[in-house]
């Protein structure tokens, strides 16, 4: 339980809470961009090079089994308007607007477990944030670099790909000055989940159980929910719950719409007497088009350029805290060139 402080010794508390979280961007707000790109990768165009480890339940092929083991390497380049990029508190001033580019380049590998109803997914990411007001002081400490790693097990039904699907999940993250010039921040996460997806046809009709259904789906909704116990350095470290519904739908094979949304609870560990708690919500709404295959020359071609695809993306992020410094909303507006392969 919160402890309740005098006024002076609150705010100094809040200052020194406050310190440690700053400096990696907020916990919260780096969620919620991870959860912003987890929802361009995870789009249900047809070429399905998404890799099979997402917070999205409709994500294409992740309730699904690897036939054997499958590389894919994506690569993402979003530029975006910030409305808050310093994220000032709701209750101070207006936040900093900036423009952010934050290029991903990921490779991810997925194959069965034996003969038994398990995949096994393995990711890693390296993730560049800037912003165009960094020179400003409150700004500045978004500039920071990222390499994520996770590694997941999850059951599979071999015969409906619509069933309940739980995992488990060890997702270590560093974080680095720019250019990766020196290591700040260490967060380990162990998350154990499930996701169940219904997925609907054209004529919005149930699509029959089987052990592949994404070429029968127009409509998709899906649920994930998870605990998860994060271990920092610095502290403090936290437990926290989700739960993220989302559905997408095939507009025809060059457009497609994604929309879903993040629920968090967060409450970290004790830290100089006090505890902090927070509620997290975002959601999320993203347009894409895939470039047709003949503005290359062939199907082959498109291929070898990593089926490059266009999303456009607005979220609006909104953070309740008991630190009033990290009681904040920002709104990101842009777009992203994806591409992706598959071997």
């Amino acid at each position: 339980m919160s402890k309740v402080l005098p006024p002076t010794l609150a705010m100094a508390a809040t200052v020194l809470v406050a310190m440690p979280l700053a400096a990696q961007h907020s916990d919260a707000h780096s969620d919620g961009n991870a959860a912003r790109y987890d929802m361009m990768f995870g789009t249900p165009d047809r070429y399905r090079t998404a890799p099979q480890d997402n917070i999205f339940a409709t994500t294409p092929g992740l309730e699904q089994q690897a036939r054997r083991s499958q590389f894919t390497i994506s690569g993402l380049l979003p530029m975006f308007y910030n409305s808050n990029a310093d994220l000032t508190p709701v209750s101070g001033p207006a936040g900093t607007n900036s423009a952010e580019f934050s290029p991903i380049l990921g490779a991810s590998w997925a194959t069965p477990v034996f003969d038994l109803p398990v995949r096994f997914t393995a990711n890693v990411r390296a993730e560049v944030d800037r912003f165009t007001q960094a020179w400003q002081p409150s700004v500045s400490f978004a500039n920071f670099d990222k390499i994520a790693l996770s590694g997941r097990l999850q059951y599979i039904d071999p015969t409906n790909d619509q069933n309940f699907s739980p995992y488990f999940a060890y997702a270590p993250r560093f974080d680095f000055d720019p250019f990766f010039a020196q290591r700040f921040a260490t967060r380990q996460d162990l998350n154990l989940g499930v996701n169940k997806i219904y997925n609907f046809d054209a004529g919005f009709k149930r699509v029959p159980f089987a052990a592949d259904t994404f070429a029968d789906t127009a409509w998709s909704f899906g649920v994930t929910a998870f605990a998860q116990r994060r271990f920092r350095d610095p502290q403090p470290s936290s437990w926290a719950f989700y739960f993220i519904p989302s559905a997408t739908y095939v507009i025809n094979e060059q457009w497609n719409l994604s929309l879903g949304a993040e629920l968090m609870f967060r409450t970290f560990d004790p830290y100089l007497g006090f505890t902090g708690n927070e509620w997290f919500l975002e959601p999320i709404a993203t347009l894409e088009f895939v470039l047709p295959a003949r503005w290359f020359g062939s199907d082959r071609n498109a291929t070898l350029f990593g089926r490059p695809a266009i999303d456009l993306q607005m979220a609006y992020e909104r953070n309740w805290s008991n630190i009033a410094a990290f009681d904040y909303a920002v709104w990101h507006v842009g777009a992203a060139l994806k591409l992706g392969w598959r071997f």
